[in-house]
């Protein structure tokens, strides 16, 4: 598993982008660590088509669906634009449209861009649901990505 080296500097820092409070955690961290070493700071969301979907009824929800997603990422995206201006960062934004599980995009996207560090939010089950359910951090983390990662709770 890789870890964060504070003493190497970072030149790309990439933060994927979940639906999720401990995202906006994440993102703090990046942004700081990205103004620390003058980093360029890429947010990625990707968007999950499952492969081998007709022209039916799915399509068109999925359609529908996916311009209700980017609608609302437009409206977070700009408050997040804002927060990088702030700090004089500079934050590209990636939409993705893959076939590709997200877990595997994320890491695609980090391994062709020589993304450094990856600053990502896990999001940790209770109870029971801590036995069944995975996050998708632990996905991106068993597929071993090439660059330093950090886990935000």
């Amino acid at each position: 598993m890789n870890t964060y080296d504070k003493k190497k500097k970072m030149k790309h820092v990439m933060i994927p982008f979940r639906p999720h409070d401990v995202f906006y955690r994440a993102f703090e961290s990046a942004l700081n660590i990205a103004k620390q070493n003058k980093a360029l700071l890429s947010l990625v969301k990707v968007i999950h088509y499952p492969a081998g979907i007709g022209l039916d009824t799915f399509l068109v929800m999925d359609m529908v669906s996916r311009e209700y997603d980017l609608s609302k990422f437009d409206k977070i995206v700009t408050n997040l634009q804002k927060d990088a201006i702030t700090a004089k960062v500079k934050l590209d934004v990636h939409v993705l449209d893959m076939h590709l599980s997200p877990a595997k995009a994320f890491v695609e996207f980090a391994s062709k861009n020589d993304v450094d560090l990856m600053v990502m939010g896990k999001i940790t089950s209770k109870g029971w649901n801590k036995h069944f359910d995975s996050d998708i951090s632990d996905e991106i983390m068993d597929l071993n990505p090439q660059c330093n990662v950090i886990l935000v709770e």
